[in-house]
């Protein structure tokens, strides 16, 4: 069992016996109780599966250039074995330093590329999270939550009827869906009207 596990389980256990020795105490004084699972937010909210469809996108895209230049180094590597035996030293060498600097080309691409997913990552998902917290607390503070937990982080089972995942989701992709109308309300060209028509017809 890895230290994060334990880590983990310990703190199940301690939150687990907190519960159950204080739960009916605390909701006679009005304590309520929230649950998320925030990774099934994410899979369902429609603005993080389109940042995630950008970003494998992006990943496809990197996979084919490393491929592209790996078998370009195999290309070259078995050239070189096939043709070893007839050429000179420095000729060898050449193609040798050849294959090397392909091989540092690779390396080069690959860290270039996963820097870029990292930031480009950060920079979709960092305010997506931001926007399921904002959330969170506003239902927290509106509604009188007392305390709202990770659901799959402290919870080996919980009342349906405490679990907010799903509203969660229908909140976030309603507001985004409004978003998308109003951009596409701006957007649209402004509608023609009869003076300008028959303005168009005198002419």
């Amino acid at each position: 069992m890895t230290r994060v596990l334990k880590f983990y389980l310990g703190i199940s256990l301690i939150l687990f016996s907190v519960f159950s020795v204080g739960f009916g105490a605390a909701a006679d004084n009005g304590f309520k109780l929230g649950v998320v699972d925030t990774q099934g937010v994410f899979e369902n909210f429609t603005k993080a599966q389109e940042a995630n469809n950008i970003l494998k996108t992006a990943e496809e895209r990197l996979r084919d250039q490393l491929n592209a230049i790996q078998q370009e180094i195999a290309t070259m590597e078995e050239r070189l074995t096939k043709q070893k035996l007839f050429l000179d030293a420095p000729e060898t060498e050449t193609l040798q330093n050849d294959i090397n600097l392909k091989r540092q080309e690779l390396q080069r691409e690959l860290e270039i590329g996963q820097e870029s997913l990292i930031a480009k990552r950060e920079e979709l998902l960092a305010p997506l999270t931001q926007e399921i917290e904002g959330l969170l607390q506003q239902i927290g503070e509106s509604e009188g939550y007392s305390l709202i937990l990770e659901k799959r982080l402290v919870t080996l089972y919980v009342d349906p009827q405490y679990d907010l995942t799903d509203r969660v989701v229908t909140l976030l992709n309603d507001t985004y869906e409004k978003e998308k109308s109003k951009d596409a309300q701006q957007s649209a060209p402004a509608p023609e009207t009869e003076t300008g028509k028959e303005g168009e017809k005198s002419n």
